[in-house]
């Protein structure tokens, strides 16, 4: 990719972004009786937000891996095959996408990871602010894991931030307090993960909990077992009935709960 490329990678994922953010915080509204609730609400989550961004992009994946500098770095298993861009970013894709249903799934296996990844489960209440509600340490053990596995097959690492030009806006979008209507979610859940299918994976329901993994593409959930259909399962709550108390959702108790929530048992 030529630098011209990478400055308007750059600028998409960036505008993407933050135009998505900003869109879905003012269409989500609030009354007068909501509004202070709301803020702090978005204030916390953003805070925790700008954690991940000190700590994993600022300090792991900028200092100490230079990520940025390696974005056209492609010496692996695949670099022989020198696939053309639009081949690359495609087998990146599917690639990245499955890897993300697997390390999802496994977050919720694994006891110690799902004490990190149940920080963006205790949310208590759902909107644009939870997809980015992540804890540092879990974010960057995705990007370290990421970042290796692309190196390791030789596809250059601007795919995986061509893939977030869509799945940073797609998850903002899964979390907020907007639904489409039924026959487009309909149409699209046979391949794409929707907000009303994504809410059923934050169901205090374990059985709920632990079903639509998916990021982006919903046929990993359909080829593996683990789709339940929006449909069948309307979640009338949402969040972790052990986790509920403010405690837990000020941004030091998010940071703080893979710690102290060791002894809490099941969540």
């Amino acid at each position: 990719m030529t630098a011209q490329g990478l400055n308007f990678l750059s600028l998409s994922y960036f505008c993407g972004f933050a135009g998505t953010f900003a869109f879905l915080v003012v269409l989500e509204g609030g009354t007068a009786s909501t509004a202070s609730g709301r803020w702090r609400h978005i204030a916390r989550n953003i805070g925790l937000f700008a954690l991940v961004l000190i700590v994993t992009d600022g300090v792991v994946l900028t200092w100490l891996m230079g990520v940025p500098f390696r974005l056209t770095q492609s010496d692996g298993v695949l670099t022989s095959l020198a696939l053309p861009a639009v081949a690359q970013f495609a087998l990146g894709f599917l690639l990245l996408d499955v890897f993300d249903y697997g390390v999802h799934r496994l977050t919720h296996r694994v006891r110690w990871l799902w004490l990190i990844h149940a920080v963006h489960h205790s949310d208590t209440r759902l909107d644009a602010t939870t997809g980015t509600r992540f804890h540092p340490a879990e974010v960057t053990i995705q990007m370290v894991l990421k970042t290796g596995l692309l190196l390791t097959l030789g596809i250059p690492l601007w795919v995986e931030g061509a893939r977030a030009v869509f799945e940073n806006p797609a998850n903002l979008l899964l979390h907020a307090n907007v639904a489409f209507p039924p026959w487009v979610e309909r149409r699209l859940s046979w391949l794409l993960v929707t907000p009303a299918m994504h809410r059923i994976h934050h169901s205090p329901d374990m059985a709920e909990n632990n079903s639509n993994f998916g990021v982006i593409l919903s046929i990993w959930d359909r080829i593996f077992g683990t789709y339940q259909s929006p449909q069948t399962a309307r979640p009338q709550s949402v969040g972790l009935r052990k986790l509920q108390d403010d405690r837990w959702q000020t941004l030091v108790g998010m940071l703080m709960t893979p710690v102290r929530a060791r002894g809490l048992g099941s969540l």
